[in-house]
């Protein structure tokens, strides 16, 4: 009977991802730890489940970091197309977009502006998203629930925040000062709940619901490095941004 929770990988191809030549190497875990890599003797690995790699390649997890599975992850488990590729985690929420938080009464505008930016059929959205949360939080325990094939990150995106606060004036104007507040905490929010960062957009080739900017677009500099600045008081998360 093998050990619980340990594993040898042996006789694969070993990519490690540090940039050196691929190797012959054997791998061993145990629990959720690499505890040897090489050439690991019988005695080390006694007890473990041994997996023949011969003729594989062994490899670090895959990340893509750029992706806009928001709605997407909830009708496709495989998150198709990375899955094809050999990724094992995505980031989801990228250009300040995303489907949380949304009022009730936001989802068809929300939705809309994915069906610009992303080329998403508003019927395929529509069918495919199960309006089930309001929040940021309550989006991620809605992700949490699903059985997904890779693992799932996601940034807590400008856009839906501003259309939140603001409603439909999040396409037409600079937030107040208030406004600004309101969405700040969100953002903190957000993040407290395991969002990975924070993303935002000002190019001028996103244009959301109805012809408009998409929310993000409209905002200012200092909007944006108080949003931002939620990262910066609790010392982690990622600010993504595509600007032009």
């Amino acid at each position: 009977m093998s050990e619980k929770g340990a594993v040898l990988l042996h006789g694969g191809t070993l990519v490690d991802g540090s940039g050196a030549p691929s190797r012959r190497a054997d791998v061993l875990l145990r629990g959720d730890r690499i505890v040897a890599v090489g050439e690991v003797a019988d005695e080390e690995a006694k007890g473990a489940e041994r997996i023949d790699c011969s003729d594989l390649v062994v490899a670090p997890g895959f990340i893509d970091v750029h992706t806009h599975y928001d709605a997407q992850v909830f009708w496709d488990p495989d998150l198709t197309p990375s899955s094809w590729h050999g990724v094992t985690t995505v980031v989801m929420g990228n250009c300040g977009f995303g489907i949380a938080p949304t009022r009730p009464e936001d989802r068809s505008t929300v939705a809309r502006i994915l069906e610009n930016v992303e080329g998403m059929t508003l019927e395929a959205l529509e069918a495919g998203i199960p309006w089930g949360f309001e929040s940021f939080p309550e989006y991620l325990d809605a992700v949490e629930r699903l059985s997904l094939r890779l693992n799932v990150a996601a940034y807590v995106g400008h856009t839906p925040v501003r259309q939140y606060v603001m409603g439909d004036s999040a396409t037409e104007r600079e937030a107040t000062e208030d406004e600004i507040e309101t969405m700040r905490r969100l953002v903190g929010e957000a993040l407290d709940a395991g969002a990975i960062g924070f993303s935002t957009s000002h190019a001028a080739s996103h244009v959301g619901a109805y012809g408009r900017p998409v929310p993000s677009r409209l905002s200012s500099v200092e909007e944006i490095r108080t949003l931002a600045g939620e990262l910066g008081r609790r010392g982690r998360g990622v600010v993504e941004a595509t600007w032009g």
